[in-house]
C-alpha cells in the first residue's frame, strides 16, 4: 500500500514542454498541473531545488527520438528535496520525511516542478552538511565524473589527469573527485577562473587563452584526459604526444550540433565508432564518449567520497522558480560561461 504525507496539494506548479525548439520558445509554466501519484517502487519527492545541465536544453533540440521520452516533458535531471509519498513496493531505502537527492531518468518527468516521481533505487539520502541547493548541484555531474574517471578511466593514486573545462559544472566536480582519489591534476580554464580551479585542488592550471595545452605537454604526460567542453577531436589528434600509450581520452560532450536531429546524432555516433576502431587497431590510448544514466549505487559511492573530502559544489547562481528567472538560467547555461552549477530554488 502506498503511503502519503498529509495535506498534499492536488494541483502543482511545473515547467513543461511538448515540442522541440529553443527553451525561450517552447518552455511553459503550468500553475495547475496534477500532482503525480506513486506506484510500484516510485517515491514522490517535494522538490526543494534542481539544477540545470546542458543536456536539458540539448534534449529540446530534438536529437533524441521523442518516443524515448514522455509526451509531456519536465526539464532538469537533478533534484534534492523531501520524500512525501512512497509506492507499495518502496520503503526499503527511504521513508516519508527523509531528505534525498537524485538524478532522474530521461524517460520520466524532470525536476523543474514542485513534486516529482523517482524510483527509490536512484535516490541517496542528503548529507546534512549540504543545503538543498548544494545537494541539487551534485547528482548528474558526480555520477558522470565517477563513470568517466573510475569506471572508464580506471583512475588510481598518482595518475596524472588533465581536466579540460575545469571551471564548469562537471569540471569542478572532476577536479574535486580526482583530488580525493589521489591524482595529480592539470586543470584547463580561462584566465578569470585560474584561481578558483587552483583552490579546488588542481596541481597545475593552464589558461587556454594564453597557452595551447597540446603544445605545452608533449611527452606522453597524461594517464587520463577528461574533456568536458568539446575539444576532444583536437586532443585526440595529439594523443600520441599528450597521452600515455595505455592512457584514456574520455569525453562527455559530442559535436556541437550532434543533438540537433536524429541524423546528426547518428553521424556523431559514426565518428565516435571510427575513433574507437582506430584506438583498437593501433593499440594506442583508449577513446570514450558516453551518456550518463542514473545509477543509485554509483551516486552513493561518489557522494561518500565528496562528503569525506568535505567538498562543496561550486554554484554559479541560484535562480527563482519563475518563468523569467528560469529562461535567464537557460540562457546562462547555453552561453557556456557558467562558473559551476546553475540552480533553481523551488521551495
Amino acid at each position: 500500500m502506498a503511503v502519503y504525507a498529509s495535506s498534499l496539494p492536488s494541483l502543482i506548479k511545473s515547467f513543461q514542454w511538448t515540442t522541440v525548439g529553443k527553451p525561450s520558445e517552447i518552455l511553459t509554466f503550468n500553475e495547475a498541473a496534477p500532482l503525480p501519484h506513486v506506484s510500484g517502487s516510485n517515491i514522490l519527492v517535494k522538490v526543494h531545488a534542481t539544477a540545470l545541465n546542458p543536456v536539458d536544453w540539448k534534449l529540446m533540440k530534438g536529437g533524441l527520438p521523442q518516443l524515448l521520452m514522455p509526451k509531456l516533458k519536465v526539464p532538469c535531471l537533478d533534484i534534492s528535496g523531501e520524500v512525501v509519498a512512497i509506492g507499495p513496493k518502496a520503503g526499503k531505502i527511504v521513508q516519508v520525511g527523509d531528505e534525498v537527492m537524485a538524478m532522474l531518468l530521461f524517460s520520466q518527468s524532470g525536476g523543474l516542478t514542485e513534486y516529482t516521481l523517482v524510483d527509490e533505487s536512484l535516490v541517496v539520502k542528503k548529507p546534512q552538511r549540504w543545503s538543498f541547493e548544494q545537494a541539487a548541484a551534485w547528482p548528474l555531474v558526480a555520477t558522470t565524473v565517477w563513470e568517466a574517471l573510475v569506471i572508464r578511466g580506471s583512475i588510481k593514486k598518482g595518475d596524472k589527469v588533465l581536466i579540460n573545462g575545469a571551471s564548469g559544472g562537471t569540471g569542478t566536480v572532476g577536479v574535486q573527485v580526482a583530488k580525493a582519489l589521489g591524482a595529480y591534476i592539470v586543470g584547463v580554464c580561462s584566465t578569470a577562473n585560474v584561481k578558483m580551479v587552483k583552490d579546488l585542488g588542481a596541481d597545475e592550471v593552464v589558461d587556454y587563452t594564453t597557452t595551447n595545452v597540446t603544445e605545452k605537454y608533449t611527452n606522453q604526460d597524461f594517464d587520463i584526459i577528461f574533456d568536458t567542453v568539446g575539444s576532444a577531436e583536437e586532443l585526440w589528434a595529439k594523443r600520441r604526444t599528450i597521452l600515455k600509450p595505455a592512457g584514456n581520452l574520455i569525453r562527455i560532450v559530442g559535436d556541437s550540433n550532434s543533438m540537433n536531429t536524429p541524423f546528426h546524432l547518428l553521424y556523431a555516433g559514426a565518428r565516435v565508432a571510427a575513433n574507437k576502431l582506430t584506438s583498437f587497431l593501433q593499440s594506442g590510448p583508449g577513446y570514450h564518449l558516453f551518456t550518463t544514466y542514473p545509477n543509485g549505487a554509483v551516486l552513493t559511492k561518489v557522494i561518500k567520497v565528496l562528503e569525506d573530502a568535505k567538498a562543496d559544489p561550486i554554484i554559479d547562481s541560484v535562480n527563482e522558480f519563475t518563468l523569467p528567472s528560469v529562461l535567464a538560467a537557460f540562457d546562462k547555461s547555453q552561453s557556456s560561461r557558467a562558473k559551476g552549477k546553475i540552480i533553481i530554488k523551488i521551495a
